[in-house]
């Protein structure tokens, strides 16, 4: 299992897992630098490089691949942006500036090769977009979905080689010991005996990839005395407790499986032992952790460790506590009991074997000799350390060694990186890849709340609509998606969700930035939009039972939604604060196109909706009347809520 693990992680790194080499764009700086886009879009403030391999300077790009049709089209295109750039499509060049559609092209189902060419302007962002337009529906971004590409270039396969080797000698530490540094990147042990078993921590720190295959932790010490070490190690860190025995309460381990069950968790974890298909198992975490030491992670996970790839749900003391209790009741063996061991050894091993150097502690320092400079480790050298590396990924880390190119932070990649790390996608679909909670959902079905009316005979009836992500970076405004990644939107945009939106404080900035970049806007918030008294009042009636009728599913402030019938929508008061205006056109325009099995209903057709008494049924106007509207509302809301503070 530990091998199919290793080299699914190296295909992944080196973008030739079948899965996802036929996904996005080749996109490539020059000779520089290049790597896989989801589409043609980009932006890059003026000083900053456009790519990990690139400098702050002026550049040219090269977007290459196919653009995939399901059916015959006639399509209008559009590049905007700054700087000069051109669109070809099978050898015929569509679009020769910036700014000017091209005429109408029809083209046929199946795939049609498709280059852009991009230069940066002299002065400025730069930054550039690719719209479509066809007969059956306006103007939008070309999507991610329509995008592929054949094979690797040789530059592709080159620079995520180096992309790869320089994460993992951060993820792993390796600066720690051979330049003595101390960034660390593993939990503190401060309080650890509070957190963890002893019997635990020494099979933990005897052999890691037994737990968890693919860990950063090395497999410190090897022959006969290993165990013993390992014991050692444990006895000083997590002393042997006396713990009294967890309490049976079938109501309460009943209630943490339907929280399970809601929360998607299923998405990244399984319920037995060992784990599997990226996800972390569970079957016997009640073997790590002390009484009260779950419930007490959940409720903050990143306590001992700021970079923990636990997101925060907001759980409360009962939740947590009942979470604990359904967790416990998945173990079905326990560890050999504690082996004697020497705490003094133990601290002694620790500071000496180099554990200091990668996690947190105030009370202690490492005493490890320096094992050489990084640059002159060789691949024989690396393995024994005890790390659990493939030889592709040796090979990428002495790569990015002997190479004298070091990555810049680019937000989009950062970005990019993070979507995957952080499995966001255990949730959200995304161009048409399903979320992994849908997945696995067979594994969990035992485990959803009986007051949850089921059809078993419906597929996906028990489906919650959580929004997907296909327009991430382009749908929310970006001061609202900050919010939302650290956690800070009360109260809930879908309040009748079971599934919360968890919070990822730690990077929330640098990851909105970077889904904002990715697709090609600036991260600043728009322009503030004067709001037009008249479009307001026009759209307050738009919105109201003389149009739309759109209270009649939405809530709009303090007043619920009055006649909902197959499912709420969000409450109006957030909708023009969190929405960006582009996008709420689109949606407008046509829904279900934007979000595919959506309850919410399309106004408009061919430019116009049947309310011709509002701007002669003109549906641009009108949708842009209600958006005044909802500005409105959320302004109001906004000075409510700031006079409450003060």
């Amino acid at each position: 299992m530990m091998k199919t693990f290793l080299l699914r992680t190296a295909l992944l790194s080196f973008c030739i897992h079948s899965a996802l080499a036929e996904n996005g764009l080749i996109l490539q700086f020059g000779n520089k630098d290049a790597r896989l886009a989801d589409q043609v879009a980009l932006y890059v403030p003026e000083g900053q490089p456009a790519s990990s391999f690139t400098g702050p300077e002026k550049f040219e790009a090269i977007w290459q691949g196919q653009l995939n049709l399901d059916a015959r089209s006639r399509l209008i295109f559009i590049l905007e942006g700054t700087g000069q750039a051109t669109l070809t499509v099978d050898g015929e060049t569509l679009c020769e500036k910036i700014g000017t559609p091209s005429e109408r092209k029809r083209l046929s189902s199946g795939k049609h090769d498709i280059e852009v060419k991009y230069k940066s302007p002299d002065q400025g962002s730069a930054q550039l977009r690719l719209f479509w337009e066809g007969r059956d529906f306006d103007r939008e971004p070309v999507p991610a979905s329509a995008f592929s590409h054949e094979t690797a270039t040789a530059i592709l396969k080159q620079k995520a080689q180096l992309r790869t080797g320089h994460r993992l000698i951060k993820s792993h530490g390796c600066l720690n010991c051979h330049a003595q540094g101390h960034n660390p990147v593993a939990p503190s042990l401060e309080d650890i005996g509070n957190r963890l078993t002893t019997a635990w921590l020494a099979n933990w720190i005897l052999d890691p990839y037994e737990y968890r295959p693919g860990s950063h932790m090395p497999r410190l010490f090897s022959g006969e005395d290993a165990a013993q070490k390992a014991a050692d190690i444990a006895h000083f860190l997590a002393p042997p407790q006396q713990r009294g025995a967890d309490e049976v309460n079938p109501t309460e381990t009943r209630r943490g499986g339907q929280i399970f069950y809601q929360q998607g968790c299923i998405g990244c974890h399984t319920l037995d032992a060992r784990g599997g298909e990226g996800r972390i198992g569970l079957g016997e975490v009640a073997t790590k952790y002390q009484q009260s030491a779950i419930a007490n992670y959940l409720l903050n996970p990143a306590r001992h460790y700021d970079h923990s790839r636990m997101p925060d749900f907001g759980f409360n003391e009962k939740e947590a506590n009942a979470l604990e209790r359904f967790l416990r009741s998945l173990s079905k063996s326990s560890l050999p009991k504690n082996q004697p061991g020497n705490a003094k050894r133990g601290k002694m091993l620790l500071t000496q074997s180099g554990c200091i150097n990668c996690h947190a502690t105030d009370q202690m320092e490492s005493e490890m000799p320096l094992p050489g400079k990084l640059s002159e480790i060789n691949s024989a050298q690396c393995k024994k350390a005890g790390y659990s590396l493939s030889e592709i990924q040796q090979q990428a880390i002495i790569a990015a060694l002997n190479s004298p190119e070091k990555p810049h932070h680019v937000p989009a990649e950062f970005a990019s990186h993070q979507f995957t790390a952080l499995r966001c996608a255990a949730c959200h679909d995304r161009n048409g890849q399903q979320a992994h909670r849908e997945k696995f959902h067979e594994e969990i079905m035992h485990l959803k709340p009986a007051d949850r009316a089921i059809d078993d005979e419906k597929p996906g009836s028990h489906k919650e609509l959580i929004p997907p992500l296909d327009h991430l970076g382009f749908k929310l405004r970006p001061e609202w998606r900050t919010r939302l990644l650290t956690g800070n939107i009360q109260p809930k945009t879908r309040h009748w969700l079971k599934a919360r939106m968890p919070a990822f404080a730690k990077h929330s900035i640098e990851i909105s930035k970077g889904f904002s970049h990715a697709a090609g806007l600036s991260h600043r918030s728009e322009n503030p939009l004067p709001i037009d008294k008249d479009k307001t009042k026009n759209g307050a009636l738009l919105a109201g039972i003389t149009g739309f009728s759109c209270g009649s599913c939405h809530a709009i402030g303090d007043q619920p939604a009055f006649a909902v019938f197959e499912g709420e929508g969000p409450n109006f008061r957030d909708a023009g604060m969190r929405l960006r205006r582009e996008y709420f056109q689109l949606w407008m325009r046509s829904p279900m196109r934007q979000w595919p099995g959506t309850i919410m209903p399309t106004y408009a057709s061919e430019g116009r909706t049947p309310l011709n008494q509002f701007y002669s049924g003109d549906s641009a106007r009108q949708f842009d009347a209600i958006h005044h509207y909802l500005l409105s509302l959320g302004t109001k809301a906004n000075a409510e809520n700031n006079a409450h503070e003060r």
